[in-house]
């Protein structure tokens, strides 16, 4: 488009240049030179234009790459973020589910705890007869019989037979033998 509004101007100078007088040409050359040297500036103004265009393109190019490649590390950090949040609540749940398993769990291992410690209480006692009634005992022979029975009457605490104390004038074999002169005196009272 400059260089068709160059040409046309030329031409117009060409033409004017030659059908005028030398006065007129040189008035005539200076409005072409004139108008040549606003075409230069105006052409100058709108390289600079451009160029300043460009550049601002070329700017705003960069600027939105940059937007895009913050936003892509934004929606990255925000995934992580996510799934660090997903994660943490699985195992928030899954806390949640053992100590619900727990709190049924517990108390039906408590009541089994208790009715088997119950059993093993009542099953004791069983246990204690049926040792009992398996020792083999072989019965005693009569000098075994007497020597406990002796050993109990002369005992000064007898395990088998109470002391009869009741009766003064009885007196247990024990009593004989711990004090001869004890014994003496109380028989002459």
């Amino acid at each position: 488009m400059e260089k068709q509004t160059l040409l046309i101007t030329l031409t117009l100078i060409l033409l004017i240049g030659v059908s005028c007088s030398p006065d007129e040409n040189s008035r005539v050359a200076e409005l072409a030179t004139q108008q040549l040297e606003r075409q230069a500036d105006q052409n100058r103004r709108m390289s600079e234009l451009q160029q300043e265009v460009a550049s601002g393109s070329r700017e705003l190019v960069e600027a939105d790459a940059n937007a895009r490649q913050e936003m892509v590390t934004l929606q990255r950090e925000m995934q992580t973020e996510r799934n660090e949040i997903g994660h943490q609540r699985d195992q928030l749940e899954a806390e949640r589910r053992e100590i619900a398993d727990r709190r049924n769990r517990d108390p039906i291992i408590a009541a089994a705890i208790t009715r088997v410690a119950f059993v093993v209480v009542s099953l004791l006692p069983l246990l204690i007869c049926w040792l009992l009634l398996q020792q083999k005992v072989e019965p005693a022979d009569k000098n075994e019989i007497t020597e406990l029975l002796l050993d109990d009457l002369v005992s000064s605490e007898p395990r088998l037979m109470p002391p009869a104390k009741t009766d003064p004038a009885k007196l247990r074999l024990t009593d004989l033998l711990q004090s001869p002169d004890n014994s003496s005196t109380e028989r002459e009272t």
